[in-house]
């Protein structure tokens, strides 16, 4: 064989291998995290989020710190094997042998441990007992559904095959259609643990629903009773999308989402939304922007619309103009809105 065909077939191989790489699924969990833990998954100068994204070939990044929030998000895309790998590195990370924050309880109560601590009884080495982490992995109704599956056999296999304890929080978290899915054990336990879980989750893809709403770290906006709406501009990011050029010092993902949030009085929530809810969708599509409507409380169903209540109107999107954009034009038809029925009024 000449030396050509020899570089040829070299080149060939590594082509096919590249591809190989390339076809492998991936997967982009999100994990919560308080304030203290992701200064530990940082690390001085960023040195440890770093190491764990060069180590595991992922795209790793921490949403910015919101003033008066006690949480974070942490992002992981790759590779399924990539991800949960690196997420064994960040529960390693974590695990405190000393104990010190062990007993330390939360505002935000989605941060306190739902399972206990292991007791000595079913753990006797001390050593290995230091070695048990917790994850706080953020899923949807409908992954959670696909997670447990039918009468819970998909998530007592889980349990039984990798050694792990997990249990999912009760209650949604603020805002959102997620739940915390709390796993705890050695970290080479959860690792094995997300893998099965990440191929549940890419399996079934085709179940789960758009429309579900992401948790983001913010303060709930305070309702003001008068009809005019308030317009809250978190400017805050949207953590479904990582990037892989995150700045070194924070760990911080550098693409993602700006938010506004616009209170818009209950009178007028029908006329903004539209029949069938055309009219909301129309200016979704026209600014590129998503546009998540907060669901009316089931107890204000039967009684007469109150002109003070407001329901959240959520404006998300990857350019700040055409959130900006979006804000205007829903301010825009309730002014009309407003003065089409104050012109009827009068007449």
């Amino acid at each position: 064989m000449s030396d050509s065909q020899m570089v040829e077939e070299t080149g060939g191989r590594q082509q096919e291998s590249q591809q190989q790489v390339t076809a492998l699924p991936t997967i982009n969990h999100r994990v919560l995290l308080s304030l203290r833990e992701s200064a530990r998954v940082i690390g001085i100068k960023g040195n440890t989020i770093q190491r764990i994204r060069e180590m595991n070939h992922v795209k790793i990044g921490l949403s910015e710190k919101q003033p008066g929030c006690s949480d974070r998000i942490l992002s992981c895309a790759g590779s399924i094997a990539n991800v949960a790998n690196a997420l064994g590195d960040v529960v390693e990370t974590l695990n405190d042998p000393e104990g010190e924050s062990s007993g330390e309880k939360y505002a935000f109560h989605f941060l306190n441990h739902i399972l206990p601590a292991p007791s000595k009884d079913e753990i006797k080495d001390a050593e290995q007992l230091k070695n048990i982490g917790t994850l706080r992995l953020l899923v949807t109704s409908s992954q959670l559904s696909s997670i447990i599956g039918k009468g819970g056999y998909r998530i007592k296999s889980l349990i039984e095959k990798h050694g792990v304890k997990i249990v999912a929080s009760r209650h949604f978290l603020p805002d959102s259609d997620e739940r915390v899915l709390e796993m705890q054990g050695f970290p080479g336990s959860i690792t094995n643990g997300l893998i099965e879980i990440s191929e549940i989750l890419l399996n079934e893809m085709d179940i789960s629903f758009a429309s579900e709403r992401r948790y983001y770290p913010h303060l709930r906006s305070t309702r003001e009773p008068n009809a005019n709406p308030t317009v809250h501009d978190r400017t805050k990011r949207n953590h479904d999308t990582v990037s892989g050029e995150s700045s070194s010092e924070t760990g911080k993902a550098t693409t993602a989402d700006h938010v506004i949030v616009v209170n818009i009085p209950e009178a007028y929530v029908g006329a903004i939304v539209g029949r069938q809810g055309n009219r909301i969708a129309n200016l979704r599509k026209f600014t590129k922007t998503k546009i998540i409507v907060e669901k009316k409380s089931e107890n204000k169903t039967d009684k007469p619309i109150d002109t003070k209540q407001t329901r959240v109107f959520t404006i998300l999107g990857s350019h700040m103009k055409n959130v900006k954009l979006a804000e205007s034009m829903l301010l825009k038809n309730l002014n009309a809105e407003i003065e089409k029925r104050e012109s009827k009024t009068k007449s």
